[in-house]
C-alpha cells in the first residue's frame, strides 16, 4: 500500500549552508562599490571636472550592480524552495536586500538632483540629500556579511574575516560622509596655532570619530564578531582608504599616518585580549570604550607633534585625548545592559 507523505516545505538555505563563499562574494562586490565611492571622493577632493556621467560614477554604480546581482541572485536562487520572496532572503541579509532597493531609488534621485541643482562642491557633496540616501543604501548592503556572521558559529579572526571586513566597510561609509571632521580632515593638530573656529571643528570631529569607532566596536563585540586582531584590520584598512582618497600629503606622511591607525588598532586588540570586555564584565567594557579612542588620538597627536609639528598647546592636545576617551565611555554607558 502506497503511503502519502505530506510535502515538507524545503528549508531556505541559510548563509551557513550557502557557505562563507557567499559572504566573500558580497565582500568582493562591496569592495568594488567602496572603491568607486572613494574614487568619486578623490575626484571631488581634487576639484576635477565633474558630472553625473563620469568614470568614477561608472565605477561606483557598477559596484552597486555587482552588489545587487550577488545579493538578489541569492534570493532568486532560494525562491523555488521558499514560500515567499521574503522567506527566500538568506539569513542575516534582510537589511542588505533593503539596501539594494534604497540605493536603486537613491541613484535615480541623485541623477535628478544633479540635473536640477548641479554638481556639489567640497562639503556640499557630503551633505547632499541624494548622496546621503546613497550612503544609507550602501551601508545596508555592505553590512550583510557582518549581520549574517551572528547567525552561525565561528571564532577567531580567520573564521570571522568576512564579518570584520564588512564592519570595515560600514565604518568606512561613516568616515567617508564625515570627511569634513575627524582624523582625516587635515585640521587635527597640524600647522600653526588654530583659531577658535578651527579648534572647535577639530574637537567636534574627533568626538564624532570616537563615537563612531566605539559604537561599531561595541556592536561587533556584543554580536561576537570582534575577535582579537579585528581592530587592526578595521582601523588599518579604513586609514589606507581614507588617506589615499585624500592624497594631498607627501607619500611618506601618508604612510606614517596609515601606520598610526594600524598601531592604534593593535593597541585596541591588546585591550581586547587583556580586558575581555563583555556585557558580563561591564567595568572592563567601560575601560575598553574609554581607552580605545584615547589611545588612537594619543598616538595620532604624538606623531603629529614629532613628525609634522604642531602649534597647539599641551592643554589642547591632552584635553582632546581625554575628552575623546570620555565620549567613548559615554557611548558604552548608553549601550550597556541595565543591571537587574
Amino acid at each position: 500500500m502506497a503511503t502519502v507523505t505530506a510535502a515538507r516545505p524545503a528549508a531556505v538555505l541559510s548563509v551557513a549552508e550557502l557557505g562563507v563563499k557567499f559572504d566573500w562574494l558580497v565582500v568582493a562586490a562591496s569592495a568594488w562599490l567602496g572603491a568607486g565611492l572613494y574614487w568619486d571622493g578623490w575626484a571631488h577632493g581634487y576639484g576635477l571636472p565633474d558630472s553625473f556621467w563620469t568614470i568614477w560614477h561608472a565605477a561606483f554604480y557598477s559596484g552597486f550592480a555587482a552588489c545587487a546581482a550577488v545579493i538578489l541572485g541569492a534570493v532568486a536562487r532560494n525562491r523555488p524552495n521558499a514560500a515567499t520572496w521574503r522567506a527566500a532572503i538568506p539569513a542575516g541579509y534582510q537589511w542588505a536586500v533593503l539596501g539594494v532597493f534604497v540605493f536603486g531609488v537613491a541613484g535615480v534621485f541623485d541623477m535628478v538632483w544633479h540635473t536640477i541643482f548641479g554638481i556639489e562642491l567640497s562639503t556640499d557633496a557630503l551633505l547632499s540629500p541624494s548622496h546621503l540616501a546613497l550612503g544609507t543604501g550602501a551601508a545596508l548592503m555592505v553590512s550583510g556579511p557582518f549581520v549574517a556572521a551572528t547567525r552561525r558559529a565561528g571564532s577567531g579572526l580567520l573564521a570571522q574575516l568576512p564579518a570584520v571586513i564588512s564592519l570595515t566597510f560600514l565604518l568606512g561609509t561613516f568616515t567617508f560622509f564625515s570627511l569634513f571632521a575627524g582624523p582625516y580632515s587635515s585640521v587635527i593638530g597640524t600647522g600653526p596655532r588654530p583659531n577658535d573656529a578651527t579648534l572647535v571643528r577639530a574637537l567636534l570631529g574627533m568626538y564624532l570619530f570616537s563615537a563612531l569607532l566605539v559604537g561599531c566596536a561595541l556592536v561587533a563585540l556584543r554580536r561576537g564578531t570582534l575577535p582579537v586582531g579585528a581592530l587592526t584590520v578595521v582601523l588599518g584598512l579604513n586609514a589606507v582608504a581614507m588617506i589615499l582618497m585624500r592624497g594631498h600629503a607627501p607619500l611618506d606622511v601618508q604612510v606614517t599616518f596609515m601606520l598610526v591607525a594600524i598601531a592604534a588598532g593593535a593597541v585596541g586588540d591588546l585591550l581586547l585580549w587583556r580586558l575581555r570586555p563583555s556585557d558580563a564584565r561591564l567595568l572592563q567594557l567601560h575601560v575598553f570604550a574609554f581607552a580605545l579612542p584615547a589611545a588612537y588620538l594619543a598616538i595620532y597627536l604624538a606623531v603629529v607633534v614629532l613628525r609634522v609639528g604642531s602649534g597647539w598647546t599641551v592643554h589642547e592636545l591632552t584635553g582632546m585625548v581625554t575628552l575623546c576617551g570620555i565620549v567613548g565611555l559615554l557611548v558604552s554607558l548608553g549601550a550597556a545592559p541595565r543591571r537587574a
